[in-house]
């Protein structure tokens, strides 16, 4: 898919746009979204549930290894936590490592409005 397409096509992904995270920017092999943090976004300890991070990440790989002529889906991620999301904005930003044919491999870095690491997010695409 072209940039401009994929902003359409990744509209209808209803779990990314109830969580509420915004496209910044999109092309193949990168991304860079942005999540305003607001209250149903916090766990009991007053910070960003880990799972929010996680769809943060996992949506912006998602943007940048489907922007172009293959398809991809997370075959495997991990994730690290580098310090507790307690800001009121979160980004996720890509880094391509591997755009193979088949086997495809992101590091997906997000920070909050400080610009301190939150988290890194190693996913790994299968494309089919």
């Amino acid at each position: 898919m072209k940039p401009e397409e994929i902003r359409d096509f990744f509209a209808k992904d209803r779990f990314a746009a109830m969580t509420g995270i915004e496209i910044l920017e999109v092309s193949e092999g990168y991304a860079k979204t942005r999540l305003v943090v607001e209250d149903r976004h916090l766990n009991a300890n007053n910070v960003v549930m880990g799972g929010c991070v996680y769809t943060l990440a996992d949506f912006t790989f998602a943007l940048a290894a489907n922007c172009g002529e293959l398809r991809s889906m997370t075959l495997s991620s991990n994730i690290v936590f580098n310090s507790p999301a307690n800001g009121s904005v979160l980004y996720a930003e890509t880094e391509v490592i591997k755009n193979g044919r088949k086997i495809c491999n992101f590091l997906v870095h997000i920070t909050d409005e400080k610009e301190r690491t939150v988290a890194t997010v190693n996913v790994m695409g299968f494309r089919n």
